[in-house]
């Protein structure tokens, strides 16, 4: 066999591992954690509720009438780190410009757990974010990384 051979099949399944694992690093079967649901669950519920305001949510009154009838009470609460996310209330994620990176962060988990904390981004998505990265990520304008 040639080496080209051997480099070829390595590119091959190397790709085919890309595609079962997909963008998040988690494979495809792997449940989202509940702190990764609450998020997720939230950042859909403040996308409608700006979408009807014509403007960024506020507060959790003005996203309720968005949440599925089953969001838990605490749904503004980390089960990760047991402490509220820090949300970044009143901006309207449909209007923002498109800056270096197509996603802005939305909220985030306040102290996180093993050196990591998951982030709501927009256009909708959860990630796992070390401090550095979360430093590193894009935020709307009039909003600053936490640390």
């Amino acid at each position: 066999m040639t080496m080209w051979v051997v480099i070829g099949r390595a590119l091959v399944a190397g790709l085919a591992m890309g595609i079962v694992v997909g963008c998040s690093g988690k494979p495809a079967d792997q449940p989202q954690s509940p702190t990764e649901d609450r998020l997720y669950t939230f950042g859909k519920a403040y996308i409608q509720a700006s979408s009807q305001l014509g403007r960024g949510a506020r507060n959790l009154a003005e996203i309720k009438t968005y949440l599925p009838a089953n969001a838990p009470d605490d749904l503004l609460r980390s089960p990760n780190d047991g402490e509220n996310f820090v949300i970044l209330w009143g901006v309207d994620f449909n209007k923002l410009p498109p800056g270096p990176d197509p996603f802005y962060v939305g909220a985030y988990e306040k102290t996180g757990k093993g050196g990591r904390r998951y982030v709501l981004r927009f256009p909708i998505g959860v990630v796992s974010m070390t401090d550095s990265e979360l430093k590193a990520a894009v935020f709307p304008p009039g909003h600053k990384p936490p640390l």
